[in-house]
């Protein structure tokens, strides 16, 4: 079920869906395995680790806006840039436990539990709670 938007922005949502063109950036501080674990489930996804190693947070933006790309990072700082480069989505991981088992367990349950709610959005994600903040 799509939150309430407009009419056309659903249409482009649930396209997309369809198409499985959600495509994922994945910081550097949240690990390549979970950029191989969206891979596994049929997503593009690329690992800053692969394609810019050391890049700095605004370059990261530049990408995710070009290649239309959702970034997933523990980084806080996302969330302030986000609405100078409007990237198409952020999730932005605040966890208590910050193993790669549990960051894989937790963006596989966001994306494909909550893969409407991504786009246009910053998703804030604990292990206890999600929320959701539009990128203005």
């Amino acid at each position: 079920m799509l939150p309430n938007l407009p009419m056309k922005k659903k249409l482009i949502l649930s396209q997309l869906r369809e198409l499985g063109n959600l495509k994922f950036l994945v910081d550097e501080c949240t690990g390549i395995l979970v950029s191989q674990k969206l891979k596994e489930l049929k997503y593009d996804s690329v690992s800053v680790i692969e394609c810019m190693k050391g890049a700095e947070d605004e370059e990261i933006l530049r990408l995710a806006v070009k290649e239309r790309r959702v970034i997933i990072t523990n980084d806080k700082d996302f969330g302030r840039l986000a609405g100078f480069f409007k990237p198409p989505g952020i999730i932005l991981l605040r966890l208590k436990d910050e193993s790669i088992v549990n960051k894989v367990r937790i963006v596989s349950f966001v994306v494909s539990s909550y893969g409407d709610a991504i786009l246009g959005n910053i998703l804030i994600v604990s292990e206890k709670k999600i929320r959701t903040r539009k990128i203005k």
